[in-house]
């Protein structure tokens, strides 16, 4: 291979490395621990409420739209400003989603430990919804997904990236606990993976 050629090719890898700073719409799913009878459609009048009493802190929610009639969709969404929240259906794998779409400061690591704390928030207060709906979540997994394919291809080298900067992230938050990535997402989605903790922990209580 040409000495040129070479170099142009680590430059290349070297981009790809550090693009990972710069992602900023990615999101976190945390998974419900469904039955059979969890209804998205029943939460429509949660987060009606949550627009009318302001609930969430730091966001300007707008409207709520019912997509829960498609299959491995967003369920019902509450769209805001600053991200947007989903009872999401993918992989018939109900769970309340957070995504980001507003730019953040920080480095990744300040980024994620937000998104994670606006999720973790946001199941609580489902938990406390005034529809008199149970709503059990799973309380140690959670997955991670990046809504940007420019910055987060999708690539076996990629996953290994963010993989890593979660870790970094899940260490400071989580120093005794042990995890591993599972349900790493195919070639032609978006970059995702579930995290599973290896140890007895409630996520919910960490905000």
């Amino acid at each position: 291979m040409p000495v040129m050629q070479g170099l142009e090719i680590l430059k290349q890898k070297i981009i790809e490395v550090r693009r990972y700073m710069y992602l900023q719409k990615f999101g976190i799913k945390l998974y419900i621990n469904n039955d059979g009878s969890f209804n998205s459609k029943d939460f429509i009048p949660v987060f009606h409420n949550w627009i009318q009493e302001k609930v969430v802190s730091n966001h300007l929610l707008i409207d709520v739209a019912d997509y829960s009639h498609i299959p491995d969709g967003p369920g019902v969404m509450l769209i805001s400003h600053e991200g947007h929240y989903s009872l999401d259906q993918e992989s018939q794998k109900p769970g309340i989603m957070y995504m980001r779409i507003r730019d953040m400061e920080g480095n990744f690591k300040d980024r994620f430990i937000k998104v994670f704390s606006i999720a973790i928030e946001a199941a609580n207060l489902l938990k406390k919804n005034k529809i008199n709906q149970k709503i059990d979540f799973s309380t140690d997994s959670f997955r991670f997904i990046a809504n940007d394919r420019r910055i987060a291809k999708n690539t076996s080298d990629n996953q290994k990236i963010y993989q890593k900067e979660v870790h970094i992230a899940l260490e400071d938050m989580y120093p005794q606990s042990k995890w591993e990535y599972k349900d790493v997402s195919h070639a032609n989605e978006r970059l995702a993976f579930t995290v599973n903790f290896n140890t007895n922990i409630n996520i919910l209580e960490k905000n």
